[in-house]
């Protein structure tokens, strides 16, 4: 059965100087409760980055600025997955923080916004949907498709929203908390009003 992940793209961003381990920086980072402590960091790492805020300075003056932004944007958004070797990751310019405006596209069956150049893409049928590597106006002869139910589609996308959720609320957190635990928790409350507007509060 295919399934969506919350993920974050391309982390080449530089590390703070509060991260003590080293980095190593992937393509592509799923995020969920499992996600390991060198996970956390890469989030972290684009996270900061990607909003340019300063890592050179201590961890709480980090932290404090990242705290005065009423928005935040990270390279992502949702992985359609079908196994191990076939999946589409969301493209140039799309953002984690869109995953409730795609739950609301997938809801009323419209294509959401999934970067471009590649350009993912959602066609609707009476009872499934192909999930689109590519335009399917642009003949591609590497263009792939994922097929899945239209119930199945919208189930699999709360399930990507608990995924975001657990990585919050667990490693996140938790990674956080054994530095600072009033920041832990202003953390988890600004990531749960940038990420899942406020839904789970």
């Amino acid at each position: 059965m295919s399934y969506i992940k919350p993920v974050i793209r391309e982390p080449y961003y530089d590390k703070p100087i509060w991260i003590e381990n080293e980095v190593t920086r992937k393509e592509f980072t799923f995020l969920s409760s499992n996600s390991s402590e060198a996970e956390v960091e890469l989030f972290l790492l684009h996270l900061f980055g990607y909003n340019r805020i300063d890592v050179s300075k201590p961890f709480k003056e980090s932290f404090k600025e990242l705290f005065e932004e009423d928005e935040v944007a990270i390279l992502g958004g949702v992985a359609f997955i079908q196994d191990d070797e076939t999946f589409i990751l969301p493209s140039c310019c799309c953002g984690l923080e869109e995953i409730q405006s795609i739950e609301h596209s997938i809801q009323a069956k419209q294509s959401p916004w999934l970067g471009h150049d590649p350009s993912p893409g959602i066609q609707y049928f009476d009872d499934y949907a192909l999930v689109w590597s590519d335009d399917p106006e642009i003949l591609k002869e590497e263009l792939l498709s994922i097929k899945i139910t239209n119930n199945e589609l919208v189930e699999c996308l709360k399930k990507c929203k608990k995924d975001l959720l657990g990585f919050i609320e667990e490693p996140l957190y938790k990674w956080i908390k054994e530095r600072d635990v009033e920041i832990a928790n202003r953390m988890k409350t600004k990531m749960l009003q940038w990420f899942l507007k406020d839904e789970y509060l």
